[in-house]
């Protein structure tokens, strides 16, 4: 994907879309640039087909900028709960001087706290700045939440030590009432930090029905509802108690995808973030101009940018001094710093091939596989193969990377223009017909796409197999016959098999914006 340049003429055009073969589907596009209404929808039509979700945190210097990104997408999302927790990096302490230690750990000696940098940040800086531009952000989506809705779900959990599930909080208090309520949607449980918080409220529904002959029909109920997305286990609570106690609840360790978005230390190779054509992305530069701006962008961590999260002696990332003798060598000023929680809530973002339900399908938050059934562990896909057939590691995030980069910068500008039409706003992609279509082995499948702008932005289709997606472990041959139209030959060997092809658009807005479309081809 190239870098951003000045936006090309819009326009209007129509696509007649026709089909053969096995499909027959058809369809007619109009591009439109009709802003968003003003009023908000009532919260039952607003929330109802949004992932519903919770973010535990312990608000280290990554987290506070995975969160600026996660608030220009809460448009998209349910969110029912920010709340604080720790982790082996950063806890509190109990406030009565009680010393703790774990070895392994950064400290060598017992500690009454480590690196905390409090519970107030999220509140008295992050939802301050998102007040300040959430009346334009509306102007771009009226499901924006308000601050003080956002303001409302803001907890402390379990924060006293590493891994502290001992005790009931406000924090696990809410992820076990929202497990235990009438919402028939799935809760994703975003683990930034450790599980403590998470394991506390699952052990207090235990307490309260374990023995009872409700327990059996109630635990079934909330390991069908509980889904947890961590950016690694950062304590002992997942292994300990929740596999052994809570086998059947869906957890999925995508730190595999810190090597896209983690801490990116100089090690004498640079700025080495991303495939090739993506690193303008993290540069200083791009950095600068169109992420750090602005009310909400000026709180966004970058190297060397002279910030640092209050009580953690270890954040010396924004020091030109201190950087260079610290654990993580410094890049250049401003370039990408890390953004390590995104992995927890990218699978959740609308892109037009999200599938939470499903972590075997693939999209921003990579692609994930089933590591063991009990417990119901799943992790991300080490390696993918990119256009050319090389097999690369990390491939299943670093794929999405310039796309997800180009898109924050263009959301982060909403903040700052009122006027829907001065801003970009991504394409919705489909394939007529799509989700599951059924073909025999020598057939071909004729697909027709269509896209629409709503800045009348030309849109760029291109068509390509997601081979890791199939079960079919060869390359399949994909005609693309323009406007919107491609044929698929199925091979001739691959009878029970499926293969998984993306419709992906780019528009030509100042920032390409990318959406996507899937069509799983089963071949009977």
């Amino acid at each position: 994907m190239s870098p951003p340049g000045p936006s090309a003429s819009r326009h209007r055009y129509r696509v007649r879309v026709l089909t053969c073969g096995v499909l027959a589907l058809h369809g007619v596009i109009t591009m439109t640039s009709t802003p968003p209404a003003a009023a908000e929808p009532a919260r039952s039509s607003q929330h109802a087909n949004r992932p519903r979700t919770v973010v535990t945190t312990d608000m280290e210097s990554d987290d506070l900028a995975s969160l600026i990104r996660y608030l220009l997408y809460t448009n998209e999302l349910d969110t029912q709960g920010i709340v604080y927790t720790s982790s082996r990096y950063h806890w509190a302490g109990d406030g009565k001087g009680t010393r703790f230690f774990l070895p392994g750990r950064e400290y060598q000696t017992p500690q009454t706290s480590w690196r905390w940098t409090g519970t107030r940040t999220i509140q008295d800086q992050v939802l301050r700045a998102y007040a300040e531009v959430y009346p334009n952000l509306r102007r771009h989506d009226p499901r924006y939440p308000a601050p003080g809705a956002l303001l409302a779900t803001v907890k402390v959990g379990n924060i006293a030590f590493e891994g502290e599930m001992a005790t009931d909080t406000e924090g696990s208090d809410l992820i076990r009432d929202l497990l235990l309520d009438d919402d028939p949607r799935p809760v994703y449980l975003q683990a930034w930090g450790g599980t403590g918080t998470i394991a506390r409220a699952l052990k207090s529904i235990e307490d309260r029905f374990a023995g009872t002959g409700r327990w059996p029909r109630i635990k079934a109920a909330v390991s069908a509802k509980a889904v947890i997305l961590a950016s690694g286990f950062q304590d002992e609570t997942y292994a300990e108690y929740i596999a052994p106690s809570w086998p059947d609840v869906r957890v999925q360790n995508l730190e595999g995808g810190y090597a896209t978005w983690g801490f990116n230390c100089e090690w004498g190779q640079g700025n080495v973030r991303g495939l090739p054509a993506d690193r303008v992305y993290f540069s200083g530069a791009w950095t600068r101009e169109n992420i750090q701006i602005g009310p909400l962008g000026s709180l966004y961590r970058s190297w060397l940018d002279g910030q640092a999260m209050p009580g953690d002696p270890l954040d010396i990332f924004g020091d030109a001094e201190r950087a260079p003798s610290g654990w993580c060598k410094p890049l250049d000023p401003y370039d990408f710093l890390s953004e390590g929680d995104n992995v927890a809530f990218n699978p959740l973002l609308d892109t037009g091939i999200q599938a939470p339900d499903d972590p075997a399908l693939g999209g921003w938050g990579g692609r994930s596989i089933r590591r063991s059934t009990t417990p119901n562990l799943w992790t991300l896909a080490p390696a993918e193969q990119d256009g050319t057939g090389a097999e690369v590691q990390n491939y299943t995030t670093l794929r999405w990377a310039g796309a997800a980069q180009n898109d924050f910068a263009a959301r982060m500008r909403w903040t700052l223009t009122p006027d829907y039409r001065a801003a970009d706003h991504p394409p919705t992609v489909r394939i007529d017909g799509g989700g599951t279509v059924r073909a025999r082995p020598g057939s071909v499948v004729t697909l027709t796409g269509r896209a629409t702008d709503p800045d009348h932005d030309r849109v760029t289709l291109r068509w390509w197999q997601y081979r890791e997606e199939g079960t079919y472990p060869g390359r399949v041959t994909i005609a693309d016959h323009g406007h919107g139209r491609a044929s698929v030959t199925v091979p001739d060997d691959a009878a029970g098999q499926s293969v998984s092809i993306i419709l992906q658009g780019t528009d030509d807005g100042e920032f390409p914006l990318t959406r996507y479309a899937r069509v799983l081809i089963q071949v009977i």
